[in-house]
């Protein structure tokens, strides 16, 4: 299988841009041979990677999600029930939460109890999830390419330090900016 990265562009100037004049600028571009790309088999190591990348993504909005919800919740509960989770770290706070005993009270303080009860479990989940998927994602990384996660700036290490040269660069060129291309209000 052979794979066309682009449109000749010359060809789309001089014969419109629609699909079916890219298409058959394609399949011309295989005949003539001018394409000579392999197609992505889509079961290596990126493929891979891809695919955690994207269930780590959904989970982290996931439990940002249900952090945001069991805020919301915990603003409009009972004043008890926030006095007795104030001034908590949010590992604590989850931890508490989510031991809540939803059957200590009726109404609306009981359904408090119960979703932040939920919320907190989800998020612990969610938190577990994440730790999986980054762990395969480290291997799955090392494997293909070894030690890349080790060099400086890649992987779990901290970027590197703006360097004094680059920091140099960029004050100079926004002081050279052309008035109004930028504002200092937020």
């Amino acid at each position: 299988m052979t794979e066309v990265n682009q449109p000749d562009k010359a060809a789309r100037r001089r014969h419109g841009k629609t699909d079916a004049i890219d298409a058959e600028a394609a399949a011309r571009a295989v005949l003539t041979g001018r394409a000579t790309a392999a197609a992505k088999t889509g079961d290596g190591p990126v493929e891979m990677l891809r695919l955690f990348k994207l269930a780590k993504g959904s989970a982290i909005k996931s439990r940002t999600q249900a952090i945001n919800q069991r805020k919301s919740v915990l603003v409009s509960a009972d004043s008890a029930l926030r006095e007795s989770l104030a001034g908590l770290s949010n590992p604590h706070l989850f931890k508490r939460c989510a031991d809540l005993d939803p059957q200590h009270a009726r109404g609306p303080a009981g359904a408090a109890r119960y979703t932040l009860r939920l919320l907190a479990r989800r998020i612990q989940h969610l938190a577990e999830e994440i730790d999986d998927l980054n762990k395969r994602i480290a291997e799955a990384v090392e494997t293909s390419t070894p030690g890349l996660l080790e060099v400086r700036g890649v992987g779990r290490t901290a970027p590197l330090p703006c360097s004094s040269r680059l920091a140099t660069t960029l004050s100079d060129s926004s002081a050279r900016r052309p008035p109004g291309r930028h504002s200092d209000a937020g």
